[in-house]
């Protein structure tokens, strides 16, 4: 089956988005992590959302009330969203409690699904609504999951769950670690069962560790599978020719036909 352009555009273009809240989600982290007054008891719940000018990163509980209490804050530059720094919780926007709601239905569900409790929210508001993806997380730095992520749709006060989309079948660890002559892989492939091409969790994945290298995804087609690489281009190849079909480009732009499948000059380097 054929993926339409204007899907990729959209996968690549939440595939940035989710990458620049995890670097928030990261940094905001780790600062919290090196806080002397760190009381673990007052949250259970975190998620990083940008409003207006600014990311913000919360990390708080519900009380006995079912209402979302922040107990920690930092704020990064919109463009910046690794850069983030101490924030007083009572100056943070309206509508927290809404995008906490919708977190805390769609990390439990995760939870009972896989059983791990290392679970990524990434939040993104729309005009009807919170999606909410749940990404795996992992410490292992030669040992990267992907798969184990959902998305959901919420309403707009998050009591709602208006769909449930797992992206993946089950978990997909995958090894970068170096064998007997220190080489890593340059590159992973699994097959697709519940979409035909890319999806926005897993090209955020390679964007936001390169050392996953590329990663190849294909669906019914065998022979027609999507290279995913960290700069966030996407590639449509078929096998059986070794041929380019579409490339996008990181710009949200394709490339011109006449550049695809270009001879390289002898002894230049093929990236993927």
């Amino acid at each position: 089956m054929l993926v339409a352009d204007g899907e990729l555009q959209r996968v690549q273009k939440r595939a940035q988005y989710i990458v620049e809240s995890e670097k928030g989600a990261i940094s905001a982290t780790d600062l919290l992590l090196a806080r002397p007054d760190l009381d673990r008891s007052r949250m259970n719940w975190f998620f990083t959302v940008p409003r207006g000018n600014a990311w913000y990163s919360v990390f708080g509980r519900f009380n006995p009330q079912d209402v979302f209490v922040p107990a920690y804050a930092y704020r990064a530059p919109i463009e910046f969203s690794g850069e983030m720094e101490d924030f007083p919780v009572e100056s943070l926007p309206e509508g927290m409690d809404a995008l906490a709601r919708a977190v805390s239905t769609a990390c439990e569900r995760v939870f009972q699904v896989h059983g791990r409790k290392q679970l990524n929210p990434v939040v993104v508001e729309e005009d009807d609504g919170i999606t909410v993806y749940v990404l795996q997380g992992f410490d292992d730095s030669n040992l990267y999951l992907l798969g184990g992520d959902f998305r959901f749709k919420f309403s707009k006060d998050g009591r709602q769950k208006l769909q449930e989309l797992p992206l993946h079948q089950g978990l997909i660890p995958v090894s970068v670690a170096p064998d007997a002559d220190g080489e890593r892989p340059q590159f992973s492939a699994h097959a697709h069962v519940l979409f035909a091409g890319p999806l926005e969790t897993e090209l955020a994945l390679v964007m936001l560790y390169p050392a996953l290298g590329g990663l190849f995804v294909g669906g019914g087609d065998q022979d027609r599978v999507y290279a995913l690489s960290p700069d966030g281009t996407i590639r449509e190849v078929r096998l059986s020719r070794e041929e380019v079909l579409r490339e996008l480009r990181p710009d949200g732009t394709f490339a011109p036909p006449e550049e695809l499948n270009v001879t390289p000059e002898p002894g230049a380097d093929v990236v993927l």
